[in-house]
C-alpha cells in the first residue's frame, strides 16, 4: 500500500549543512543551527544534541521536552521532531550516519539509541563541561583529511557516546541491557520493532524468544515498566500518530497497515491509549501545525 501525501521531509545531513560529509558531522549550534525548526520532520541519521545554555521546547515522537542548560538530546532515524529555542542557545550538534553507529554497535549497543529509549538526559555543569571539552577536541581534529587522524576521531567519538551511556544508565538504570537475563527484555524490543505491524499477540514474542508468555510478561514488567502486551500496543499507536500526522491515509487504511482488521476496535484501542480519536488527534495536529 503507497502512503499518499507525506507532510513531513526526511532531511539528510547535507540537505541541512548543505555539505557532504564522511558520516560524522559536529558543528557549534550558534553557528550553524537553527533555533526555530518549527516544521516536524525526521532524519536518516543520528541526532546527539548538546545544549549548553538555553531554553525552549523539543518535540521527539509526540514528547514535548522543556529545554534547559546542561542537557543531551538523543534522535534516531525516523522519529518525527521538531523544536523552538530561545535566540541565544548555545552547544553542539553531532550528526551520525547509520554507517558510524554500527561500527560502534559492532562493540556494544548504545541504550539511548534503542528503540521506545527515552529521549533526554540532564548533567551537572560539572560532568556536561568535560564533553564540551571533547567536542572542542574531536572539532578540531575533523577538518584532517588523514586516516590516522579519523581512526583517532571515531575512537574518540566512541568514547564519548560510551560516556554518554554511562550517565544514561545512572539516570534510567532500567534501560541497561546488560542485567536483563540473557538480554531477552532487548531482543523482545528489536522484534517488536520488526513485527508489530502483524504481531500483536504476546505468545508470538515469547515464541520466538523461547520462553512463556507469562515469563515476557514478568520481565516486561520488570525492565519496561508495562505489560508485554501494552508495550506491543504502544508501538502500534506511535506507528499510527506517525501516520496520522503525516499522511492522508484514511483510517481504515492505517488501521489495515498496523494489523487491525476492525477499524472500530483501532479507534477504541487508540483512544484508551491516547485519550482522544484518531480523528481528533490528526485535526489537533493540523490545528498545532497550519502548514502541515
Amino acid at each position: 500500500m503507497q502512503l499518499s501525501k507525506l507532510s513531513f521531509p526526511t532531511l539528510s545531513i547535507s540537505t541541512i549543512l548543505g555539505e557532504d560529509n564522511l558520516g560524522i558531522s559536529l558543528f557549534r549550534h550558534s553557528v550553524k543551527g537553527r533555533n526555530e525548526f518549527e516544521q516536524p520532520h525526521k532524519h536518516d541519521f543520528y541526532l546527539v544534541f548538546f545544549v549548553e545554555s538555553g531554553s525552549g521546547v523539543h518535540d521527539i515522537d509526540f514528547t514535548q521536552y522543556t529545554v534547559a542548560d546542561n542537557q543531551v538530546y538523543f534522535v534516531r532515524p525516523g522519529q518525527i521532531h521538531n523544536w523552538s529555542l530561545k535566540e541565544g542557545t548555545t552547544g553542539f550538534q553531532l550528526m551520525l550516519s547509520n554507517e558510524i553507529v554500527n561500527i560502534f554497535y559492532n562493540l556494544s549497543p548504545l541504550s539511548f539509541f534503542q528503540a521506545s529509549s527515552i529521549s533526554c538526559i540532564s548533567l551537572t555543569e560539572t560532568v556536561f563541561q568535560e564533553f564540551i571539552k571533547q567536542l572542542n577536541d574531536i572539532e578540531g581534529l575533523l577538518p584532517n583529511n588523514d586516516i590516522v587522524t579519523k581512526e583517532i576521531v571515531v575512537l574518540q567519538l566512541h568514547l564519548l557516546l560510551k560516556l554518554l551511556e554511562k550517565n544514561y544508565l545512572i539516570q534510567f538504570p532500567e534501560r541497561d541491557s546488560v542485567v536483563r537475563p540473557e538480554k531477552l527484555i532487548q531482543k523482545f524490543v528489536e522484534l517488536v520493532e520488526v513485527h508489530f505491524h502483524q504481531e500483536p499477540a504476546v505468545k508470538f514474542y515469547a515464541t520466538q524468544l523461547k520462553i512463556t508468555a507469562n515469563y515476557l510478561n514478568i520481565l516486561s514488567q520488570k525492565y519496561l515498566k508495562t505489560a508485554a502486551g501494552d508495550f506491543i500496543k504502544d508501538r502500534s499507536m506511535l506507528e499510527a500518530k506517525r501516520l496520522l500526522a503525516s499522511t492522508n491515509l484514511s483510517m481504515k487504511e492505517i488501521a489495515y497497515q498496523l494489523g487491525f482488521n476492525d477499524n472500530g476496535y483501532f479507534s477504541k484501542v487508540f483512544k484508551k491509549l491516547s485519550g482522544e480519536s484518531p480523528s481528533d488527534f490528526r485535526e489537533s495536529y493540523k490545528f498545532y501545525h497550519p502548514y502541515h
